[in-house]
């Protein structure tokens, strides 16, 4: 195995303070405020597009937030991410199941990998037939972008009733303050004029499928985790939109490292780091659209090592 290119350290004091991740963190949450109180004079043509990459880039910061940035303050970085402009999953749960992501020793394996999408072969032969097939849809671009979503929280969904059947609920404060947020912010969308379904649907879908598309191609099975994690360069846009958690790799090798030094890290050491990850690389998101439109990426089925 090749070793581990260096982080890189802040040395200016705007990388030290994070201001690229403040001034992201300003702009999502001013940018959907103005825009969800004037979304009733507009077309839903432009409302839904725009607030799908507001939405993303808002997951995107949450991200950020729950590893650690831009203060050294959790409490205070969690606060940030608190609010649920998304709707279906509290932030706390998102950052628990992405936190025990980053410390599974087998990423992918389902048993242990919190964001997992694979399936054992028992479990596999076990779903019924238009199940299996929404799952191999899934595993097409065109899939996971547009059933994804409706499978993502359908799965969460159900995952959260089978929690409370069995007599617990996962950390049942927070759920309360979900739950407080939530309903405040669909009575204020409506306030505006904006009824809770069309946000759903015109708003939150579209956001969870690019969000989808980023984490489409991110892992797969391997050997060991540094050749389950892609490189998608994309473009500036996406990089920023994702906040260059598209430049996968480099993520998990240095979780804890500010956004905006990421995609200096990887055009550094790029070659160091496709060695490292088995040359596990996509140039942008058009070309791996291209590739995977109507053709699985691979087999929702977990192989056996």
């Amino acid at each position: 195995m090749p070793p581990t290119p260096t982080a890189p350290i802040c040395r200016s004091a705007w990388q030290r303070q994070g201001w690229p991740t403040w001034a992201l963190i300003v702009c999502v949450y001013c940018s959907w405020g103005v825009f969800m109180s004037n979304a009733t004079e507009l077309s839903w043509w432009l409302v839904s597009p725009l607030a799908a990459v507001i939405l993303c880039l808002h997951g995107s910061v949450q991200h950020e937030l729950l590893h650690g940035h831009p203060t050294p303050w959790g409490w205070f970085n969690d606060a940030l991410g608190w609010l649920p402009l998304s709707l279906w999953i509290p932030y706390f749960k998102y950052r628990d199941d992405h936190r025990l992501h980053h410390r599974v020793d087998t990423l992918t394996d389902p048993g242990l990998d919190p964001e997992s999408y694979y399936h054992w072969p028992e479990s596999w032969q076990a779903m019924s037939p238009p199940i299996r097939l929404l799952w191999h849809l899934n595993y097409t671009f065109l899939g996971r972008m547009v059933i994804g979503p409706w499978l993502v929280v359908g799965l969460f969904l159900v995952t959260q009733l089978k929690e409370v059947s069995k007599g617990g609920l996962y950390h049942w404060r927070n759920w309360a303050l979900h739950l407080v947020l939530m309903v405040s912010l669909i009575l204020w969308l409506s306030h505006q004029g904006v009824i809770w379904w069309q946000y759903v649907v015109m708003c939150v879908w579209p956001g969870l499928s690019l969000t989808l598309m980023r984490s489409y191609a991110e892992h797969r099975p391997g050997p060991n985790n540094h050749k389950r994690c892609a490189i998608v360069e994309g473009s500036w846009f996406t990089r920023l939109l994702f906040m260059n958690v598209n430049l996968h790799q480099v993520h998990h090798e240095f979780p804890q490292l500010p956004w905006f030094m990421v995609n200096r890290h990887w055009q550094t050491h790029r070659q160091l780091i496709l060695q490292r990850n088995g040359g596990y690389f996509y140039k942008g998101y058009w070309s791996l659209m291209r590739q995977t439109m109507l053709r699985q990426k691979d087999s929702p089925i977990y192989p056996k090592h």
